[in-house]
């Protein structure tokens, strides 16, 4: 299997060397079947040809035939070759010049070479082609090198030739002269920085090259591999040091020794970098939007220093705890976007920023950022504190909802033959806390509240009430009396009402100089009371109030007493 896996290597190269023989000499071509000159056509006139492959009759391959249109009316010039260069160093010149662009024509190159500009003698005795390929790149360039005395003018130029070994005209001329190059090469060996805006800089160059250069030259870049600009020229031949101000932050500086003949000798960069400790200004103009999604977009003004490196984004719930840091690295651009939860109790979010340089020092804090972040969490509900049914109605008490963002107390009832909660008094005023529902007929009637916020939000409803509502009744006439017996020391309370279905009586007790408060819970049945709980020479209140089967609550009556 090897031995025939090489013999058919070994037909491919065969066949790879006569393409690229037959491509170089047209006379090879037509020796290998691959060309044919047809020397009987007429002027003027155009031609198809057709070409194909002589297979056996037994063959069991299909090969595609291949076919051209010519005549003598599409004759062109062949084109001038682009792009000669040449570099001319020390003995020696390095010519390069564009292949790609006129690959589709020329072949093979021939570089040709004179000594006066007129006479030009060809210099390679063997083809210069390329035999790489490199598609869609019309920048690909051939090269070749060639020996040259030094202090000599030497011209050069090349000439194209196609597949049928026509030659084409001559490039554009380069010419030049070989330079001895240099053997001496500054080299920057030390560097001072008395201040952050200046620095000395040593170097060695021998003494015996002071008398080959006419200069030094002091060249400044940004990068080790520049551009790098003049910044000092002439420097005295003897010079081997040199003071510079004008530092930026990272400064790269060379030293070049300028030859007589026209050839330099440049040093290797060296780096110098100052003791920056000044932190740049803080960030100003800070902005920033929250969408519903909890995404916020920042944006301050780009900072004035040359040096700045970036920014640093702190953000806080509270701005008088200690901010976080959110970018965890430097932030290069002006403009951030952050996430945050809204599915919390805190109504707004804090953001600061600070600047950062190329030394990593850091400004001050901006101003403070605040965002309103969007309401998406109901208020807390109200509580029902207490009901009464009175005699224009059924009254109600509640606590506020705790929510600071609450804009209205929302009242809902609904009777016991139906199911859906109809909204009877809303109330916009905070410190509102009663409502007599005065528009009731006979009926079980059920009450809840819910606290509305400044964004719609809506609380769940408190945990309803029920009342019984038989029908609106004139006040109950209760009468109140109390007698004073010091003897046994003891008051006695009495009292009669109207025929009710009463289930409780409520007696408050209070000294005449303030006011009431519960003192006996007393069962529907009971006329009377003797209060014992008595101090010699005072003066008391007592109140008695009444409450029905159906919820009704009297107004409480009053009487005065002295022991």
């Amino acid at each position: 299997m090897g031995k025939i896996t090489a013999v058919n290597d070994e037909l491919e190269q065969r066949f790879t060397f006569a393409l690229l023989a037959a491509e170089q000499n047209f006379e090879g071509a037509k020796l290998a079947g691959w060309g044919l000159e047809d020397t009987s056509v007429v002027p003027g006139e155009g031609y198809v040809y057709k070409v194909t492959v002589a297979l056996p009759e037994d063959a069991n391959i299909k090969i595609k035939e291949g076919s051209t249109y010519a005549g003598t009316n599409l004759y062109e010039e062949l084109p001038q070759p682009i792009g000669l260069a040449g570099i001319f160093k020390d003995s020696h010149v390095v010519l390069s010049w564009n292949y790609n662009l006129l690959s589709s024509i020329y072949t093979s190159y021939i570089v040709e070479k004179s000594a006066d500009g007129l006479n030009f003698e060809k210099q390679n005795q063997q083809p210069i082609f390329n035999a790489s390929q490199h598609a869609n790149d019309n920048n690909i360039a051939l090269y070749y090198t060639d020996s040259i005395p030094n202090d000599k003018t030497f011209y050069y130029r090349v000439k194209g030739k196609n597949a049928f070994g026509d030659v084409g005209p001559p490039s554009e001329v380069v010419n030049g002269q070989g330079k001895k190059r240099l053997e001496y090469v500054p080299h920057i060996y030390k560097k001072e920085i008395p201040t952050d805006n200046k620095v000395v800089l040593f170097w060695e160059f021998k003494e015996e090259g002071n008398g080959i250069i006419t200069k030094f030259k002091l060249n400044k870049g940004k990068t080790n591999n520049g551009p790098f600009n003049t910044v000092i020229d002439s420097i005295p031949v003897n010079a081997r040091e040199i003071a510079f101000k004008g530092l930026d932050r990272i400064n790269y500086f060379t030293i070049t020794a300028v030859g007589k003949n026209g050839v330099n000798a440049e040093s290797l960069p060296a780096i110098v970098q100052p003791v920056d400790s000044i932190p740049p200004s803080e960030p100003t103009l800070l902005k920033g939007v929250i969408d519903t999604t909890g995404i916020v977009r920042l944006s301050w003004a780009k900072n004035p220093e040359k040096d700045l490196r970036g920014y640093r984004i702190f953000r806080a719930n509270n701005p008088n705890i200690e901010f976080s840091e959110i970018t965890h690295k430097t932030l290069f651009e002006e403009t951030y976007i952050d996430t945050v939860s809204l599915k919390n109790l805190n109504q707004k979010i804090y953001y600061k920023i600070k600047a950062e340089d190329q030394r990593y020092n850091r400004s001050k804090f901006s101003d403070i950022l605040i965002i309103d972040k969007p309401d998406l969490v109901p208020p807390s509900p109200p509580i029902v504190k207490n009901y009464e049914i009175t005699e224009q109605g059924v009254k109600i008490q509640w606590t506020p909802s705790s929510s600071k963002d609450v804009s209205s107390h929302i009242i809902y009832r609904k009777t016991d033959n139906t199911n859906a909660w109809e909204k009877v008094y809303e109330s916009t005023n905070s410190l509102d806390t009663v409502f007599v529902d005065t528009k009731l007929s006979p009926n079980l009637y059920s009450y809840t509240l819910t606290a509305k916020d400044l964004t719609g939000f809506e609380s769940k409803p408190s945990s309803p009430i029920s009342i019984n509502w038989t029908t609106s009744k004139k006040l109950v006439d209760i009468k109140f009396s109390g007698t004073v017996n010091r003897e046994l020391r003891f008051i006695s309370l009495s009292w009669k009402t109207p025929k009710l279905p009463i289930v409780e009586y409520r007696l408050y007790k209070g000294y005449s100089d303030e006011g009431l408060h519960l003192y006996k819970t007393l069962n529907g049945s009971v006329t009377k009371f003797n209060d014992v709980d008595l101090e010699v020479n005072s003066s008391y209140t007592y109140g008695l109030q009444l409450i029905t089967k159906e919820g009704y609550i009297s107004k409480v009556e009053k009487i005065n007493l002295k022991y």
